[in-house]
């Protein structure tokens, strides 16, 4: 067959184009390598955890344990990050690692070490699968009522009540809320491969809204209370309640401003405060040990969810202080407020004490107004 210089050029230019391909690979794959520095860094971190370990500081053994698999993500620094866990009690963290540790492809290179440690691994994903305890939630519910259960925060979806709802071993704290009844919080303790059954009630809402009492309001001269009561005390500047006989201390009208809005603060910052607590449950569901599933998050819904962490936790806490300073501001004009006027309640004293007195003599008759005065 004849070759022409097109077709030789064209070959020479494949030929070139592989090769920068080759070189190209070549060098990203050198590069994810560790080096001997990173090896070495790993190497002290994991030996340094080990003794922590052994000396029973499980939470700083965890924090070297995890650098070390941050550095080589190789399955033996997996192994002693899921024993870490363990020794701590994360349980279903621990698994999670183990199991990740077990989806690490083998080399056709790869020391013994790296092997046993990744049968090791799958062992202990096994084993830990059957330790992992559970709450079985249920909940004592009116016909036609939608209820909302979490679990450290976390949102126990409703087709999950009824059913295993695994969770790590220790204290856990249990919410259930509904449209018009009160949220019911609850502390259980669950042990290791234990099943716990864990009933919640709901209670009817007494309403803080209820709970405040109304601004009394006047009609002409008297002052109607909520309950409709009159009294012929005469309108007094600033003066909201009264204690027996009027001598009570006057409450300026202005405490039901911050203290009306410090409450709906509050309500604002429990409401932020429960999302925080559900991004916390997500991140330590979907990135134990702070390692997110990359097949899961990528860098846009990582930062995401970073973002949403940070955001939750900042509206928590700057509604909660904002909801702290208005009712104490409204606490502190409550107990600061000066007593009623004497001449006030000599007033409305004397108005209880005057009565009109018929009489009649020989030259007529009338009456007379009597009283103290």
């Amino acid at each position: 067959m004849r070759t022409t210089p097109t077709t030789l050029r064209r070959h020479r230019g494949w030929t070139l184009l592989l090769a920068v391909a080759v070189t190209v690979l070549s060098a990203s794959a050198q590069a994810a390598e560790p080096t001997a520095e990173d090896r070495e860094r790993a190497r002290a971190l994991l030996l340094e955890g080990r003794e922590k370990l052994k000396a029973g500081d499980g939470e700083v053994a965890v924090r070297y344990f995890q650098a070390a698999h941050a550095i080589m993500g190789v399955p033996t620094t997996g192994l002693d990050l899921a024993k870490g866990l363990v020794a701590l009690g994360r349980l279903m963290e621990a698994r999670a690692v183990a199991l990740g540790v077990t989806k690490i492809p083998p080399t056709p290179d790869e020391t013994m070490a790296f092997t046993r440690a990744r049968r090791a691994a799958a062992e202990l994903a096994e084993e830990l699968a059957n330790q992992i305890p559970a709450l079985v939630i249920t909940v004592k519910q009116p016909a036609g009522v939608q209820v909302q259960v979490l679990v450290d925060g976390k949102a126990v979806p409703a087709e999950a009540l009824g059913l295993p709802w695994k969770v790590n071993p220790g204290k856990h704290l249990l919410v259930v809320a509904a449209r018009g009844f009160q949220a019911e919080p609850r502390q259980v303790t669950v042990k290791v491969a234990e099943s716990l059954t864990v009933e919640l009630s709901l209670s009817p809402e007494t309403g803080a809204a209820r709970a405040l009492p109304e601004a009394p309001r006047r009609v002409g001269g008297a002052r109607m209370s909520p309950s409709g009561e009159s009294s012929a005390s005469p309108p007094s500047r600033g003066e909201v309640t009264a204690g027996p006989g009027g001598a009570g201390p006057e409450v300026p009208g202005w405490v039901w401003i911050p203290g009306g809005a410090g409450l709906l603060a509050l309500g604002a910052g429990l409401v932020f405060a429960i999302n925080h607590a559900a991004v916390r449950g997500t991140v330590s569901e979907d990135c134990p040990a702070n390692l997110c599933d990359w097949n899961r998050y990528d860098d846009a819904k990582a930062t995401a969810l970073e973002a949403q962490w940070n955001r939750s936790l900042g509206l928590a806490l700057g509604f909660g202080a904002a909801g702290l300073l208005g009712v104490g501001s409204a606490l502190y004009g409550i107990v600061t407020a000066e007593p009623a006027r004497p001449s006030d309640a000599e007033e409305r004293k004397s108005r209880r004490d005057l009565g009109v007195v018929p009489w009649a003599g020989d030259k007529g008759a009338g009456a007379a107004l009597v009283g103290h005065f």
